[in-house]
């Protein structure tokens, strides 16, 4: 078991994932796969799109960088 893997069972153990009947159908969570090598890059962002993403990924019960997965997708489906 990868130390994701392990993270991930630990926050549904500790139900950080808001329950279904309080999110609405178009929130849905979308879970990136926990699959592939992980880099970490430091990313030059303003103060307060730091604080918007930590907040919607808490808000979505979601890790920054599902997050950020899930905000990449969602720009390429717009895109083509």
């Amino acid at each position: 078991m990868s130390k994701f893997t392990k993270l991930d069972a630990i926050r549904k153990h500790l139900h950080l994932t808001p329950p279904p009947e309080l999110q609405s159908p178009a929130r849905k969570p979308v879970h990136a796969p926990a699959t592939g090598k992980r880099v970490q890059k430091n990313l030059s962002i303003l103060e307060s799109d730091a604080e918007r993403l930590k907040a919607l990924a808490k808000r979505d019960g979601l890790s920054q960088a599902q997050m950020l997965s899930a905000a990449l997708d969602a720009y390429e489906r717009k895109a083509t």
